[in-house]
Order: C-alpha cells, then structure tokens, then sequence
C-alpha cells in the first residue's frame, strides 16, 4: 500500500501595503486640499498681475513662474485623482464579496495579485504626483519673490525709500524661501534614492 503524501504547505496569500502606513492619508490630503488651493491661488495671483502690471517689477516674469506653478499643481492633482483608484486595502478587495465562481482560496490569491499591481502602479505615479507637487512649491515660491520686488513707480508717483526697503526685503525672503524649499526637495530625493538602493541591496537588484 502505497504511503500518503506529505501535503506541501501553501505559500500565504501576499498582500501590498503602501509602504508606509500614513502615506494614502497624507496623499489624500496634498491631492484632495492642498493642491487644489494652491493651484487656486497661482491663477487668482495671475489675473491680478495681469490687470495691475504696473504695481509689479517684473510682471511678465511673474505671469510665467505663475502659470509654471498653476501647471505644475494640476499635473499633480490629475495625475493624483487618476491613480488614486489603484490605492486599496485587503479588506476592500473581499469586501465585494463574491464575484466569481472560483474556489475561495484561489479568488483570494487572484485579487491579492491584482491588488499588489495596482499598488505597484500606485507607488510610481505617486513619484510623479510628489515631484510635480515639489515643483510648483519650489516655482511659487519664486514667483511670489519676484511679485514682491518694488515697481520703478506707483501709478505716477515715486517709491520712497522706505517702501522700496520693505518690498525688496520681501523679495529677499522670498528667494530665502525658495532657496529653502528647494534643498528641502533635493535632501527628500536623495534620501528616497538611498532608500531604493539599500531595498535593491535586501532583495538581490529586483526593483521594490
């Protein structure tokens, strides 16, 4: 008679994850809050310069790192929308319950496959989302700066010295600002590059 075969062990069923747990709220919050408002913003700043040019040093120059920075915003907030679909739990993959007539076991590993690819599709164009969002603050940020220089003139009259002195050093801290915002973006890529290199390292060169 012949003996009984050792059953092998099913592989557990995987699941993705965001990567960190925090991340879909705080997604969330820059697509659905913040870009909106600041898009908003760059747009309503824009129509101002365009009808007052006179009050602005450089408007022309302005009008563009505006638009620039309006641009950049709605690239990060469609491309946001758009993938957001793809961001979902275990528990909203079987909460539809039946959909098939697969065994339970297999429709699991079928849906947990599927969800591992959308979250993998997620997670590149969230790079997107975060690089066009990182270039609109950088961009807006200079664009305020310029906005705050001093015109040659108001209207007719002649700047003082005093209001020179106040818009210039709001120019100032504006590039300030910028200066800021942009290394702050640079030391988060860097550190998302080295995060990727020590993940490669973990899992012998195969992409996370």
């Amino acid at each position: 008679m012949p003996e009984p075969r050792e059953r092998v062990p099913e592989t557990p069923v995987q699941w993705a994850s965001p990567g960190e747990f925090g991340q879909p709220a705080a997604t969330d919050i820059r697509t659905g809050v913040a870009t909106p408002l600041l898009a908003g913003f760059s747009i309503a700043l824009l129509a101002s310069v365009g009808q007052g040019p006179g009050s602005f040093r450089w408007a022309g120059a302005t009008i563009f790192f505006l638009l620039l920075a309006g641009g950049f915003f709605t690239l990060s907030l469609q491309v946001g929308f758009r993938s957001r679909s793809k961001l979902y739990s275990r528990d909203e993959a079987l909460s539809w319950g039946r959909i098939n007539q697969l065994p339970d076991d297999v429709d699991e590993r079928v849906r947990a496959e599927v969800q591992r690819r959308h979250v993998a599709l997620w997670r590149r164009s969230q790079r997107f989302v975060q690089i066009s969002y990182n270039a609109g603050i950088a961009t807006l940020a200079f664009a305020l700066s310029l906005a705050a220089a001093p015109p040659t003139r108001y209207g007719d009259d002649p700047l003082t010295g005093a209001e020179q002195g106040w818009r210039w050093g709001a120019a100032t801290l504006g590039l300030l600002f910028t200066i800021f915002q942009v290394g702050w973006i640079v030391h988060d890529e860097f550190r998302h590059r080295k995060r990727l290199r020590e993940a490669r390292q973990r899992t012998g060169g195969v992409r996370p």
